[in-house]
């Protein structure tokens, strides 16, 4: 059943196709590590890792001991980091492989030459590993689901083409895995994901019995040697380490998106399904800030025509694989009509849209790590166009060469490129040159600006001022005249003497405030000049 594209979960500029399947199916094997506490597995590889990375002696050591014993030459255990998404498997195969040479090192060698105190705390753990029977055990068992499960769907996703499309179909077949693994092949066979999701997998009565539990051969043929008891423990944590890896995939893969469940009949194998039209119509619907009514409308009459064209099987088959999606699509939209028009106008926008649409976070991460890699302690100032031109060459010797300089082909194209490579960088360091010039001078305009603004607002303040003082000399003035009008009135000659004195003091300092006044307003209109040119 399809259901209506209202289903479909939309934010406005915002398209919902969840997190990064990478991250969630990886975190799910960190939680089923994680959910046996009693297996330490992570703090075994660390201690190990660390025991040899930090003594050259201690590995000179082990390398006699594996000479020694298998004439074979030891390897060191890399450093476990539970975050990198392929770490776990290769580093637990090599202590498997190795298992023999460890033991007699950890546990005959050092003792016997007493080279460490064994009291040493980091010898004493990873000694007590090697001890328990059941670690050489539960490190098959994870290695087996590592490769079962994880291995293939990590490296497959890790991929640069776009897989937006098969992403949904992935995330059920790597629960379908999983549940394969420990529930009972009834429940299982032959029913929808919506069905697999309603089951009851805590439920020891619908898991499978222990010896029918995929554990793998190598781990199955290491039981002997543990008691019932051991056995009996093993098996209840395998069950958890089974049921916290399904409930961590269920919770977090998106398995009930709409969308990604259309993004199907993209596929060439599902040209011909019943639903495709519908899930086109829906995905249609789904791109409101890129694809209008008409649009798609049109796509409704365009996938009709597509689903009756006659492709041929090149465009999407090679030897034991398929082309890339975009190649497949490509092809299709070079489709002419018989006026040699393009056939197909609004499908190639849709497609397009949905094929932007990233699979995973791997391509960008590794982007991160180029950079990183470009980015040296002595290269730490490249520009950003530097940056840019060295990630261009790298993934152009990708494309044309297979990441190999010697096979990019010597075309005219590249060649003439190549000559004029030296007056591209002359023209582009003029440009540079002539940018820092102009930039130079802006900065200098701002500054003489800021140089007039500044000075401009300091000849108002004087401005001010001195109407101000313009007006307490008038006052002056004024009460000078009323004094000596009375004075003389009472014929007081002291008081016209006084009077006298600040008439004429006031108009001296009238006479000077005027002066500065003018002098301000010439100052001011000069100023002024100079910031219109």
């Amino acid at each position: 059943m399809v259901r209506s594209s209202s289903t479909i979960k939309l934010n406005i500029g915002l398209i919902h196709i969840g997190s990064c399947p990478l991250h969630l199916i990886h975190n799910s094997f960190k939680i089923g590590i994680d959910s046996t506490t009693n297996w330490s597995i992570e703090e075994f590889l660390n201690n190990l890792a660390f025991w040899f990375s930090r003594s050259p002696s201690r590995r000179e050591d082990y390398l006699k001991v594996a000479k020694y014993i298998s004439n074979d030459i030891g390897k060191f255990i890399r450093r476990f980091i539970i975050t990198r998404w392929l770490d776990a498997g290769p580093i637990m195969e090599r202590i498997i492989k190795q298992w023999t040479n460890l033991n007699e090192y950890f546990i005959k060698f050092i003792p016997i030459n007493r080279k460490i105190s064994l009291n040493n705390h980091l010898y004493i753990q990873i000694k007590r590993f090697f001890e328990t029977k059941s670690t050489i055990i539960r490190l098959n068992f994870l290695v087996f689901l590592y490769h079962n499960i994880y291995e293939k769907i990590l490296i497959w996703f890790q991929q640069t083409q776009p897989l937006i499309h098969v992403l949904y179909d992935e995330c059920e077949q790597l629960i379908r895995r999983v549940l394969s693994c420990f529930i009972n092949e009834d429940l299982i066979k032959n029913k929808t994901l919506n069905e697999l999701m309603k089951i009851s997998f805590h439920n020891q009565a619908n898991q499978k019995c222990d010896l029918e539990l995929d554990i793998g051969e190598a781990t199955r043929l290491g039981l002997n040697n543990l008691s019932n008891e051991e056995n009996k423990q093993f098996f209840s944590d395998i069950r958890n380490i089974y049921s916290s890896i399904t409930k961590e995939l269920t919770r977090t893969l998106p398995l009930n998106n709409d969308l990604l469940r259309h993004l199907k009949c993209l596929h060439p194998m599902m040209r011909h399904s019943e639903t495709s039209h519908i899930s086109i119509m829906n995905i249609a619907r789904s791109f409101p800030q890129m694809i209008v009514p008409d649009e798609i409308d049109r796509i409704n009459a365009e996938w009709y025509l597509y689903q009756n064209e006659n492709i041929p099987n090149e465009w999407y088959e090679k030897t034991n694989e398929y082309h890339a999606i975009d190649y497949y699509w490509k092809n299709i939209f070079t489709l002419k009509t018989n006026t040699g028009t393009d056939k197909f106008i609004a499908l190639p926008k849709l497609i397009k849209c949905v094929l932007a649409l990233s699979h995973g976070n791997a391509d960008v991460e590794r982007g991160f790590s180029e950079n990183a890699f470009l980015l040296t302690d002595d290269r730490s100032l490249l520009s950003d166009a530097s940056i840019n031109g060295l990630r261009a060459t790298r993934d152009g010797v990708k494309f044309f060469g297979n990441g190999k300089p010697h096979e990019v082909p010597i075309t005219k194209a590249l060649l003439d490129s190549v000559r004029g490579a030296h007056s591209r960088y002359c023209i582009d360091l003029e440009k540079r040159q002539q940018e820092l010039l102009t930039n130079k001078n802006l900065v200098n305009e701002e500054k003489q600006n800021d140089f007039f603004i500044e000075k401009q607002n300091d000849l108002y303040d004087e401005q001010k001022c001195l109407h101000k003082n313009l007006t307490n000399i008038q006052k002056m003035i004024d009460e000078g005249t009323e004094r000596l009008t009375s004075a003389i009135s009472s014929k007081d000659f002291k008081e016209i003497e006084t009077s006298l004195l600040l008439i004429e003091g006031g108009n001296e300092k009238l006479a000077m405030t005027t002066t500065h006044i003018v002098c301000n307003s010439s100052q001011l209109n000069q100023l002024k000049k100079k910031q219109k040119k």
